[in-house]
């Protein structure tokens, strides 16, 4: 007869044997009191602890005083009047008004006043000017005025009001000191190049489309603003939401624990139970402080975006929104949205802008092409005046011119010593290669400008139809979180009626109110981007500011915006 040897087996012996122990020492607790209040009591330490230091941000606020209640409109106002980013755009509004301000100031006359004195010697050399000394001396003193005047025409004006005198020993002349003065009025009128655009014209004309442009800019920004602060405002919203369903979801762990622990006392429930509820708590504490944390930081953003002053009011607020995200839906129409963003964007209307200063440059580069003809004239009058000589005992001077200063004043106007011109000035350009360049180069420009004003109206329809869709999607999403939110609290009422009956286990339980509460914080998102959609998509048409009622207004010379 064979014997047959069969090896003893370690690993498996000593497996069996820890399982057995296990369920010993299981049963042991569940049996014992003793035991199972000493397991309860090393478990339920740190749980507990946690929980007494828990307080919603919005219950210390409300405790402490410091909770500031705001709805959207209000905290949208508030940070658009105190937004930094839209007070820096808001000093460029004053900045390019002074850039038009500074143009038109070439028209601006300008006043000259000239006056000199002098004096010059030479030595006698002609026979005509010499003098009864050995040199000649003349002494001059001049007292002249002008003014200059741009004319928006393209021309300009010159007056001129000039006075003299002069004192000499040369014995040709006449009287000494002579007194001359003389008004005259000069101008230039182009007639082709310069006649309906010159440089200056053009310039302010492209000044002032910059100004436009940084308004429309500056609505485009401000609306990005407020798009940002109320997205902001609704995930405060969300995060203070689930912040409430989170502690209740652990108020129901804490209150299975209790549950439990009684049924362990009476026997109907194993310890283990008890450990799983606290395990359990434990978790959704810890949710329940990154939730808290998540409240802070979204705070911090909204705060951030109101006001830069660390030492603001705001800082030192807890922001508690008023509003609810109640689901109201929001009708739209694709093609409506459309046309109404095709006509709103700001992006188009600075391309047109851009288009229309291109045909401004094009035509200022033009222009530069033209023959220069210009219509030049002058008036003026003369006077004259100085003490009386006599040549053999007869006066050499007309008793009119016989004075001083006043009497040639009188002469200008009194003696018909008229001066006058007029003529023309004409250029004649053969070529121009560099002018011809920049032309074509201007071409090229706006050429560039409309195809990206192309691209730019199809990356705006693409956007619309997302933000439609996106809005569709986010309303269905809305639903089926009601329901499923509707579902949850059905499966959890039934599971604990079940287990009262002892006909559940109690990780059901815990899992259906995970799953509540679950259900519950995907409604609270649902509805939250819901609203999120509705703002991208007026953000999208670009009627976000009437949406909300606002108002941009400028302050008049300051170039200050009021939001009403």
């Amino acid at each position: 007869m064979k014997i047959f040897h069969v090896p003893f087996r370690w690993g498996r012996f000593l497996k069996w044997v820890g399982v057995l122990l296990t369920l010993s020492f299981s049963t042991m607790v569940s049996w014992d009191p003793s035991w199972g209040a000493f397991a309860q009591d090393q478990k339920q330490v740190e749980p507990t602890q946690v929980t007494a230091a828990l307080m919603s941000p919005i219950e210390r606020a409300e405790k402490d005083g410091t909770a500031l209640h705001i709805s959207l409109k209000e905290l949208t106002k508030l940070a658009l009047q105190n937004n930094l980013d839209i007070a820096i755009s808001d000093t460029n509004e004053a900045m390019y008004q002074q850039k038009v301000i500074q143009n038109y100031g070439f028209y601006d006359p300008t006043l000259s006043l000239t006056l000199q004195d002098g004096r010059s010697k030479s030595a006698n050399t002609n026979i005509t000017n010499r003098s009864a000394t050995g040199f000649n001396q003349r002494d001059n003193a001049l007292w002249n005025l002008s003014m200059v005047k741009n004319l928006p025409l393209g021309g300009g004006v010159t007056a001129t009001f000039n006075s003299s005198r002069s004192d000499t020993n040369q014995l040709a002349t006449l009287f000494t000191p002579q007194f001359q003065s003389s008004a005259s009025v000069q101008f230039t009128q182009p007639l082709r190049r310069n006649f309906r655009l010159d440089l200056t014209r053009g310039t302010i004309k492209l000044a002032n489309l910059d100004l436009k442009t940084n308004d429309s800019k500056f609505k485009q920004g401000v609306t990005t603003t407020i798009a940002s602060i109320q997205g902001i405002y609704w995930d405060l919203v969300y995060a203070i939401r689930n912040y409430d369903i989170l502690r209740e979801s652990m108020d129901l762990a804490k209150i299975t624990v209790e549950q439990n622990r009684a049924k362990v006392e009476i026997g109907t429930l194993a310890s283990i139970t008890v450990t799983e509820a606290l395990a359990t708590q434990a978790t959704r504490e810890i949710a329940l402080i990154q939730a808290k944390e998540t409240i802070q930081s979204t705070e911090n953003s909204l705060r951030n975006m109101i006001s830069s002053d660390r030492n603001a009011d705001i800082w030192h607020q807890t922001i508690v929104p008023t509003d609810s995200p109640d689901f109201n839906a929001y009708p739209v129409e694709l093609e409506m949205a459309i046309e109404t963003a095709l006509k709103n964007r700001p992006e188009l209307e600075q391309y047109d802008l851009q288009l229309q200063q291109t045909d401004i440059t094009y035509q200022i580069q033009k222009n530069m092409k033209k023959w220069q003809f210009d219509v030049v004239g002058s008036f003026g009058s003369n006077g004259t005046a100085g003490p009386q000589s006599l040549s053999s005992g007869v006066p050499t001077i007309p008793e009119q011119f016989v004075g001083g200063l006043p009497t040639a004043y009188k002469t200008i106007f009194t003696e018909g010593l008229i001066n006058w011109t007029v003529g023309f000035n004409i250029q004649i350009p053969i070529k121009n290669r560099s002018v011809d360049a920049q032309l074509a180069q201007t071409q090229i420009s706006k050429q560039q400008l409309l195809m990206n004003r192309t691209k730019t109206e199809q990356n705006i329809i693409v956007q619309v139809r997302n933000a439609v869709e996106d809005l569709e999607t986010s309303r269905q999403r809305v639903e089926t979180a009601q329901v499923s939110r509707k579902l949850a609290e059905e499966e959890l009422a039934g599971e604990t009626q079940r287990m009262d009956a002892g006909m559940s286990q109690n990780f059901l339980v815990l899992q259906r109110q995970a799953d509540l509460s679950a259900a519950q914080g995907t409604e609270v998102q649902a509805l939250t981007t819901y609203k999120k959609a509705i703002i991208t998509l007026q953000q999208n048409m670009y009627n976000l500011l009437e949406a909300n009622d606002f108002e941009i207004a400028k302050s008049p010379g300051k170039g200050a915006a009021a939001f009403k």
